[in-house]
């Protein structure tokens, strides 16, 4: 039931409590509806249906009841008067009046007409209170009628109310996928751009791997182990350097010590060595060793083998 206008001013549906808001979402509606609900169920719950023992009686009873009480008196005293009259003029004509038979016809009359007199007071007003009481008990009837409507008035609103619930529930689900769906996107965006820049980052040490290879000089080292960030200069030296990979070697031999006391060898190349076109000279320090003591001086070389530095300050004198 939609609310309607009043001066201009929202009034809220029957149950559901005014807040001057008007729901703008299903969230929104869904709690003004259980609101509602609450407070129709609590009002139904607490009205005055009164019972029967509890009820002033008094005030459903007939006004005119002791009127007719009275009116029906009347009418039987009228009765009896005249039966009087009659029972005298019956004793004169047989010369009994004001004997002792007259006397006990009197008595007679007048017991009757007491009797009469009580029984129809009597139930002129057990009339009156049973009518009183069955207009007690439709009143009652009439009150919890009204409390069960607004009972079942509550529990609609509350289904509605969890109907919007529903419908707002699903509503955020889409948002939230819709949400992933972009953040997906954009993600991949991200990614592509980073890899875009990666490669123009390496052009210029891929350009000087081709210099290097024109001029019949080792492959030129794309990636590091170590933090030490190689100039141009660096690379044009360890391209023209043989590499220092212990696994490239052959016939290792120790054939002394430098001051510092790094120790120096001479090798053969050996057959993973010549594929991958080094050549040239057969003496220095071994790779593996120098990254354990000097690892900024060690180099990773594209093909995953190690390459040592010469121009380190500390391997001065190792060529």
């Amino acid at each position: 039931m939609a609310g309607s206008a009043n001066n201009g001013q929202t009034v809220a549906p029957m149950g559901q409590p005014s807040t001057g808001l008007v729901p703008t979402n299903p969230m929104q509606q869904a709690s003004l509806a259980q609101q509602g609900a609450l407070a129709g169920t609590v009002a139904a719950g607490t009205a005055p249906i009164g019972t029967i023992a509890g009820s002033d009686i008094a005030q459903y009873q007939n006004p005119f009841t002791q009127q007719v009480i009275d009116a029906t008196q009347a009418d039987i005293l009228r009765g009896a008067t005249q039966g009087i009259n009659a029972l005298d003029y019956q004793a004169g004509r047989a010369g009994a009046f004001g004997g002792s038979r007259h006397g006990v016809a009197l008595g007679e009359l007048g017991t009757g007409v007491a009797q009469q007199l009580a029984q129809t007071s009597a139930g002129l007003r057990q009339a009156g209170f049973q009518q009183a009481q069955q207009a007690a008990q439709s009143d009652i009837q009439n009150r919890l009628s009204q409390a069960n409507l607004g009972l079942g008035a509550a529990a609609q609103l509350g289904a509605l109310g969890q109907q919007s619930f529903g419908y707002g529930s699903a509503i955020q689900q889409q948002i939230a996928a819709q949400g992933q769906q972009q953040q997906a996107m954009e993600q991949a965006l991200i990614d592509a751009a980073k890899a875009q820049f990666a490669g123009y980052t390496g052009a210029p040490q891929t350009g000087l791997g081709y210099v290097s290879q024109a001029l019949g000089a080792t492959t030129v080292p794309t990636s590091t182990t170590q933090q030490k960030q190689p100039g141009l200069f660096d690379y044009l030296t360890l391209a023209a350097s043989a590499a220092s990979d212990e696994s490239l070697k052959t016939d290792i031999k120790l054939i002394g010590k430098l001051k510092n006391g790094i120790e120096l060898f001479s090798w053969k190349w050996n057959a993973k060595a010549k594929a991958l076109g080094v050549s040239g000279e057969t003496r220095g320090v071994m790779a593996q060793r120098i990254q354990k003591i000097i690892p900024e001086a060690v180099l990773r070389h594209a093909d995953g083998y190690l390459m040592v530095d010469y121009s380190h300050p500390e391997l001065a004198g190792a060529r």
